[in-house]
C-alpha cells in the first residue's frame, strides 16, 4: 500500500461523513478549511442533518415550534445561529414604546404575525417579514414592520389574550372578554362574547378545540361554548358550560395539546398553586401535591407535549412535571433568585424565562443544570429597570415585552460583538 493511498482527503464521501460524524462543530469548521473537498462535504446540509436535531434553539424537531418560525434554517445556518444564541452575539432594537402608562403587556406569535397588547385597551399587529438569515441592510433593520393597530374595547385594559383558530380572544381587566378575526379582509369588527362585571379581572385565557376557559381574580375558572363566526348573539352570555371555584386567585392556565385537559396556576395561598382538570370531566380537580413554600404561586406555564409541563412563578423554580405520574422530574433556580414572570419554550430542549429585575431574559437546556446564556433587553430610549412580563422567540428572533416597550434581539445577524454576560455571572447565594 503506497502512501498515496492512505491518504484521508482520498477517501469516499460516504467514509469521511462517517468520520466527520465523530467531530463536534467547531472541529469541522476547522476541517472545513483542509482543502476544497472537506469545504464541500462539510458545507452540504446532509453533514449537519444528524448533529441539527440537537442544537439549542435551532433544532427545529417540533412541528408546534416550526409554525412560529418565520423562515426555517438548513442544518449549516442552524449551527451558526445556535452558536449566537449561546455567547450573546445579536442585534437589539427597541421595535415600539409607549411613555405614557406603566402596563403588564402579553405576546403571542406566529409565523407571520406578532401580536402586542402595549397599548392597553388595543392590540398592535406586527406583519413578519422573511429574511434570509444573516442578511442585514438598513433598508431592512426590523424582521417585520407595523401592521396594523385595532381599537378593541375601550372600558378597561387587556389583561391577557390568545392567538387561536384564526380568532384573536382578548380578557380585560373588568370581565369582559372579546374576540375578533385576524383576516384583515373578513374582519369586520369586535364581538363581545361576555360583558364586563362578568367576571372579576381575567388574569388567563386558553381555549380547546371546542371551548373558551378563562380564569378570574376572584380564583374562578369558567368555561364557554366554542367561539365561532356563526355564533348566535343570545347564547353568547347564556351557553356556560361549567364554572369551578379554586381558593386562590388564578394566575395562570394552558391547555394541553390535544386538549384533554388543561392546568391552572393559582397564587399559592391557602391552597396547593397547581391544578389539572379534565376536560370531559370539568368537576374532576387534581391538586399537583409538591414540597410548595408559602405563596409560591405559579405566573405561566407551557406544555412541552401531552405528559411534560414547565411552570414558573412567584418562587424564582422553573419546574418540568411528568402529568403522568403528577411528579415534578426536574427544576432549576433563577441565577438571580428573582421571580419569574413567563417561560417559553421550542418544545424540544430550550427555554427562555422572563425575569423580575432588570429587563432580564434567560435562555436554558433541559438537558443542563445551570443556565445557558443571559440577555439584558432594556431600552437605549430608558433608563428603566422593568421586568419582563412576556417572552416570546423563533429560531432566529427574541422578543421581549417591558412595562413600556417592546423589544427584538435578531440572532441571525454577522457580528464580532459577544454579550456573554455568563462569563461575568457572579452566583446569588441563597
Amino acid at each position: 500500500m503506497t502512501d498515496a493511498s492512505c491518504r484521508l482527503d482520498l477517501l469516499p464521501s460516504e467514509v469521511l461523513l462517517l468520520i466527520f460524524d465523530y467531530c463536534n462543530e467547531y472541529d469541522l469548521t476547522r476541517l472545513s478549511e483542509v482543502c476544497k473537498r472537506f469545504y464541500e462535504i462539510i458545507h452540504s446540509d446532509i453533514a449537519w442533518t444528524k448533529k441539527s436535531k440537537t442544537f439549542l434553539v435551532t433544532n427545529q424537531i417540533s412541528e408546534r415550534f416550526r409554525k412560529r418560525c418565520n423562515t426555517l434554517l438548513h442544518p449549516r445556518a442552524a449551527w451558526s445561529v445556535s452558536y449566537n444564541w449561546h455567547y450573546g452575539i445579536y442585534s437589539k432594537e427597541n421595535v415600539f414604546s409607549r411613555n405614557d402608562k406603566n402596563l403588564m403587556p402579553w405576546l403571542r406569535m406566529t409565523n407571520n404575525v406578532l401580536w402586542w397588547s402595549g397599548t392597553g385597551y388595543g392590540l398592535y399587529g406586527f406583519k413578519r417579514h422573511e429574511r434570509t438569515p444573516f442578511e442585514y441592510s438598513s433598508t431592512n433593520k426590523f424582521t417585520f414592520s407595523f401592521y396594523y393597530n385595532v381599537s378593541l374595547y375601550s372600558g378597561a385594559d387587556i389583561s391577557k389574550f390568545i392567538v387561536w383558530n384564526n380568532f384573536i380572544i382578548c380578557g380585560y381587566t373588568d370581565g369582559a372578554i372579546i374576540y375578533f378575526m385576524t383576516n384583515l379582509k373578513k374582519r369586520k369588527s369586535a364581538t363581545m362574547l361576555w360583558p364586563k362585571s362578568f367576571l372579576s379581572c381575567v388574569n388567563a385565557i386558553d381555549a380547546t378545540p371546542k371551548n373558551v376557559i378563562v380564569g378570574s381574580e376572584r380564583g374562578e375558572v369558567k368555561v364557554k361554548f366554542e367561539v365561532t363566526t356563526k355564533t348566535k348573539v343570545t347564547d353568547r352570555y347564556t351557553k356556560e358550560i361549567c364554572n369551578i371555584n379554586l381558593v386562590d386567585k388564578v394566575q395562570s392556565l394552558s391547555v394541553d395539546p390535544t386538549g384533554v385537559r388543561f392546568a391552572v396556576g393559582s397564587s399559592g395561598i391557602t391552597d396547593v398553586p397547581l391544578h389539572v382538570i379534565n376536560v370531559e370531566r370539568y368537576t374532576m380537580v387534581d391538586k399537583i401535591q409538591h414540597d410548595w413554600k408559602y405563596g409560591a404561586g405559579i405566573l405561566d406555564m407551557v406544555w412541552d407535549d401531552p405528559n411534560t409541563l414547565l411552570t414558573c412563578g412567584y418562587d424564582t423554580y422553573i419546574r418540568k412535571w411528568d402529568m403522568r405520574t403528577g411528579r415534578c422530574v426536574c427544576s432549576w433556580v433563577d441565577p438571580y433568585d428573582a421571580t419569574l414572570y413567563c417561560i417559553a419554550s421550542d418544545y424540544r430542549y430550550t427555554m427562555i424565562t422572563g425575569t423580575q429585575y432588570n429587563c432580564l431574559a434567560v435562555l436554558w437546556d433541559q438537558r443542563k443544570s445551570d443556565f445557558v446564556q443571559l440577555y439584558y433587553v432594556n431600552s437605549k430610549e430608558s433608563s428603566r429597570r422593568s421586568p419582563i412580563y412576556s417572552v416570546q422567540f423563533d429560531n432566529t428572533q427574541l422578543y421581549c415585552a417591558t412595562d413600556r416597550h417592546m423589544i427584538e434581539l435578531d440572532f441571525s445577524v454577522h457580528s464580532y460583538r459577544k454579550r456573554d454576560y455568563k462569563s461575568l455571572f457572579i452566583p446569588c447565594t441563597r
